[in-house]
């Protein structure tokens, strides 16, 4: 059954001719009206809001508050494809809240490894819209990885193995050598190494699809998400 205008609208949903009166407002009063009570108004707030240089931390910050708050469905969409646009001052707003949104991030290994022959696009919502946004941000990414907050270390893998599955010129030796740092420091963390297991399926090098083949020796999850990564990684040659 179709939802019902009305219910669109409880949801947070738009149409063009909803948001066209709001383009006079100033980014001052954009960012005011993202904690509107009105949810339609806070989407066209997140529609309408320019990342530029000069205000680039404010907007951010502002939109991943609003984010972190937001129960409504269209404007989260519209608030993430709003930071989504954004760049390294933006991510740098995004990375505290990773792991903090929401309530669909892994918490333990599934019961089945993904049948996808793309690479699985993140649950983790700010994870998620780091991995959309311009590979200009992926040394943030990285220095996450370097990091010594595991649970952050969890979702931003699925953020690097994502925007380096669909950006090629991102899966160099040395980025990949980050990823393997971090399993040797975490050889006891099974949802991070099942999560770098997949994330190896986006560095097509030889170094990478020996330490597949050797995971997938195991006859458990980790074994089948390796052999699923080797797969992966044949795709891309």
């Amino acid at each position: 059954m179709k939802s019902s205008q009305e219910q669109l609208r409880s949801r947070g949903y738009a149409t063009p001719e909803e948001i066209r009166p709001y383009r006079e407002k100033s980014q001052n009063e954009l960012l005011e009206l993202l904690n509107d009570k009105n949810a339609v108004a806070r989407t066209a707030a997140a529609s309408l809001l320019k990342i530029e240089p000069e205000t680039e931390v404010q907007i951010a910050a502002a939109l991943v508050r609003r984010l972190s708050a937001e129960k409504c469905l269209y404007t989260r969409l519209a608030i993430c494809e709003a930071l989504e646009k954004g760049g390294r001052e933006t991510a740098l707003q995004m990375i505290p809240f990773l792991g903090k949104i929401g309530g669909n991030q892994h918490k333990s290994l599934p019961d089945r490894v993904s049948q996808k022959k793309s690479y699985p696009l993140p649950r983790d919502i700010i994870a998620r819209s780091l991995a959309k946004m311009p590979p200009e941000v992926f040394p943030v990414l990285l220095q996450v990885l370097q990091g010594d907050d595991a649970e952050k270390i969890c979702e931003i893998l699925d953020a690097v193995g994502f925007m380096t599955f669909y950006h090629p010129e991102l899966s160099t030796p040395e980025h990949a050598e980050v990823v393997f740092a971090v399993m040797e420091r975490y050889p006891s963390h099974e949802l991070l190494l099942w999560k770098a297991t997949q994330c190896l399926c986006a560095f097509p090098s030889q170094k990478m699809e020996r330490l597949l083949q050797e995971f997938a020796a195991q006859n458990n999850l980790l074994g089948k998400e390796a052999k699923s990564s080797l797969k992966r990684l044949d795709s891309k040659r």
